[in-house]
């Protein structure tokens, strides 16, 4: 069994990993790019586990699947594992792209799941519940950032490795894998997330001065709002009726913007590399001090920090597992 401390605000002890039975409820969870394996933070009982799951070579995206699982999609390894988010210490699935590929993203439509390989130029067409790859969808030079919505794919394409690459987002049939529409969204789009509000904000970024949120509203295939927000603007999250971007590879502060255009910055005492919000909180993985910090989802004032398990803690999501 993993030793679980039930732990003073101001002083945490961790333990991990061994197999075995999670705390239960609500958790945050999110992978040390470094070092290869995955730390979860339980909410109701103030309980870290650290090194609770081993994931791929060079972890790059973090993602819920349903209820009781999530996924890690690991670049340099190649590889999809799929967690349980009951039981600790075990991998329950594993999808194995082509060697070499560097797998940069990937989303899900159902069981069905795409992965952007950045070094193959294409996408990869794979299933959850049979664990394998079923086709491949030849694309644009260095895909990277990927989206599903309305039987549409949205692929964003970066600057590596090859660095003539005009950036932008491809829109993909996924069926028969033929080109809807090329949409200029800015050099090295290497991010998408279809939000909540359901538009699909794409980070585009050179880490100067140009870096920028577009907004395309995934039925009309046009841009709504473009945020000239600078720096290099990662992977935001909805806080009311705002987004926030970590921006810990350029300024090293926060982004808020709305999908009106409308943005301010915000300084903080760290670099923000990944984001996530659990009620009043927000959660935000600083890479360089391996440390995940708790912030007043409204004023953004520090108030916790947690010690990651390995180096290098990047994406990070929350998750309710239900019953």
């Amino acid at each position: 069994m993993i030793l679980l401390i039930l732990l003073a605000s101001s002083c945490r002890d961790v333990a991990g990993p061994v197999e075995g039975n999670t705390p239960g409820g609500s958790f945050v969870v999110w992978f040390n790019g470094l070092s290869g394996n995955a730390d979860a933070y339980f909410v109701a009982s103030d309980s870290l586990i650290v090194n609770a799951w081993s994931t791929g070579e060079a972890p790059n995206q973090i993602i819920e699947i349903d209820k009781g699982h999530f996924a890690v999609l690991s670049s340099l390894s190649a590889e999809l594992r799929v967690f349980s988010c009951n039981t600790t210490g075990v991998t329950e699935k594993t999808i194995q792209f082509p060697s070499g590929s560097n797998p940069y993203s990937f989303c899900l439509a159902g069981d069905t799941g795409y992965s952007a390989l950045c070094l193959t130029d294409s996408v990869a067409v794979f299933s959850i519940q049979s664990a394998g790859v079923t086709g491949m969808i030849h694309t644009r030079s260095n895909p990277s950032g990927i989206a599903y919505s309305g039987g549409k794919l949205f692929v964003g394409h970066a600057n590596y490795p090859d660095a003539s690459s005009l950036g932008g987002v491809s829109v993909i049939n996924p069926v028969s894998g033929e080109l809807i529409k090329w949409i200029d969204t800015g050099v090295n789009t290497h991010w998408l997330k279809l939000q909540t509000s359901g538009m699909i904000h794409c980070y585009s970024t050179t880490y100067t001065d140009n870096g920028k949120v577009t907004v395309i509203n995934p039925e009309t295939l046009e841009i709504t709002a473009v945020i000239p927000c600078g720096g290099a603007p990662g992977e935001g999250i909805r806080i009311n009726d705002n987004f926030i971007s970590p921006d810990g590879w350029g300024s090293g502060g926060l982004v808020k913007y709305t999908e009106t255009g409308d943005f301010t910055g915000i300084d903080l005492p760290f670099a923000a590399t990944n984001l996530a919000v659990w009620g009043d909180t927000l959660f935000a993985t600083s890479f360089g001090i391996a440390k995940v910090y708790m912030l007043d989802a409204q004023t953004f004032s520090v108030v916790d920090s947690l010690q990651a398990g390995g180096e290098g803690p990047q994406g990070i999501i929350a998750i309710d597992p239900g019953d």
